[in-house]
């Protein structure tokens, strides 16, 4: 990786990504997603990755985002229309917050998550993610 700018919370950095392709209806526009590279604040190696804007206003690493299941992914990270994007992206301000495994765990709760059953994979990651957040209380 290497050395690059801070994200921020300003929407002139922002990359908004068109995922019409990726759906049913190729025509049709949206749904969207927000990503931005740079570095986290307050990372001291100043790493450069992406992050993808949460429907909650923080931004999270892609490499954990791709992580999750597809259906928990859309449900964080996609947005219908550039409307829901603009509304959020207004109210944010001040130093941009980055997802930790410990913050991840409480998104995914508050987003009804759960693993299907038998997705072994997922349940492991979660239960490392629940382990993650006791250890660093």
């Amino acid at each position: 990786m290497s050395i690059g700018a801070t994200i921020s919370n300003r929407f002139s950095d922002f990359k908004l990504l068109e995922l019409s392709q990726t759906t049913d209806h190729p025509d049709k526009r949206g749904p969207y997603m927000v990503a931005q590279t740079g570095s986290a604040p307050g990372d001291p190696a100043q790493r450069e990755c992406t992050f993808a804007l949460t429907k909650r206003g923080t931004w999270l690493h892609h490499y954990i985002l791709f992580m999750l299941p597809q259906d928990v992914r859309d449900e964080i990270v996609v947005f219908e229309t550039v409307a829901e994007v603009m509304d959020l992206a207004e109210g944010l301000v001040g130093t941009p917050e980055v997802e930790t495994i410990e913050s991840l765990g409480q998104m995914l709760h508050d987003n009804g998550f759960q693993p299907e059953a038998g997705d072994r994979a997922t349940e492991v990651l979660l239960e490392e993610i629940r382990q993650a957040g006791k250890g660093k209380r």
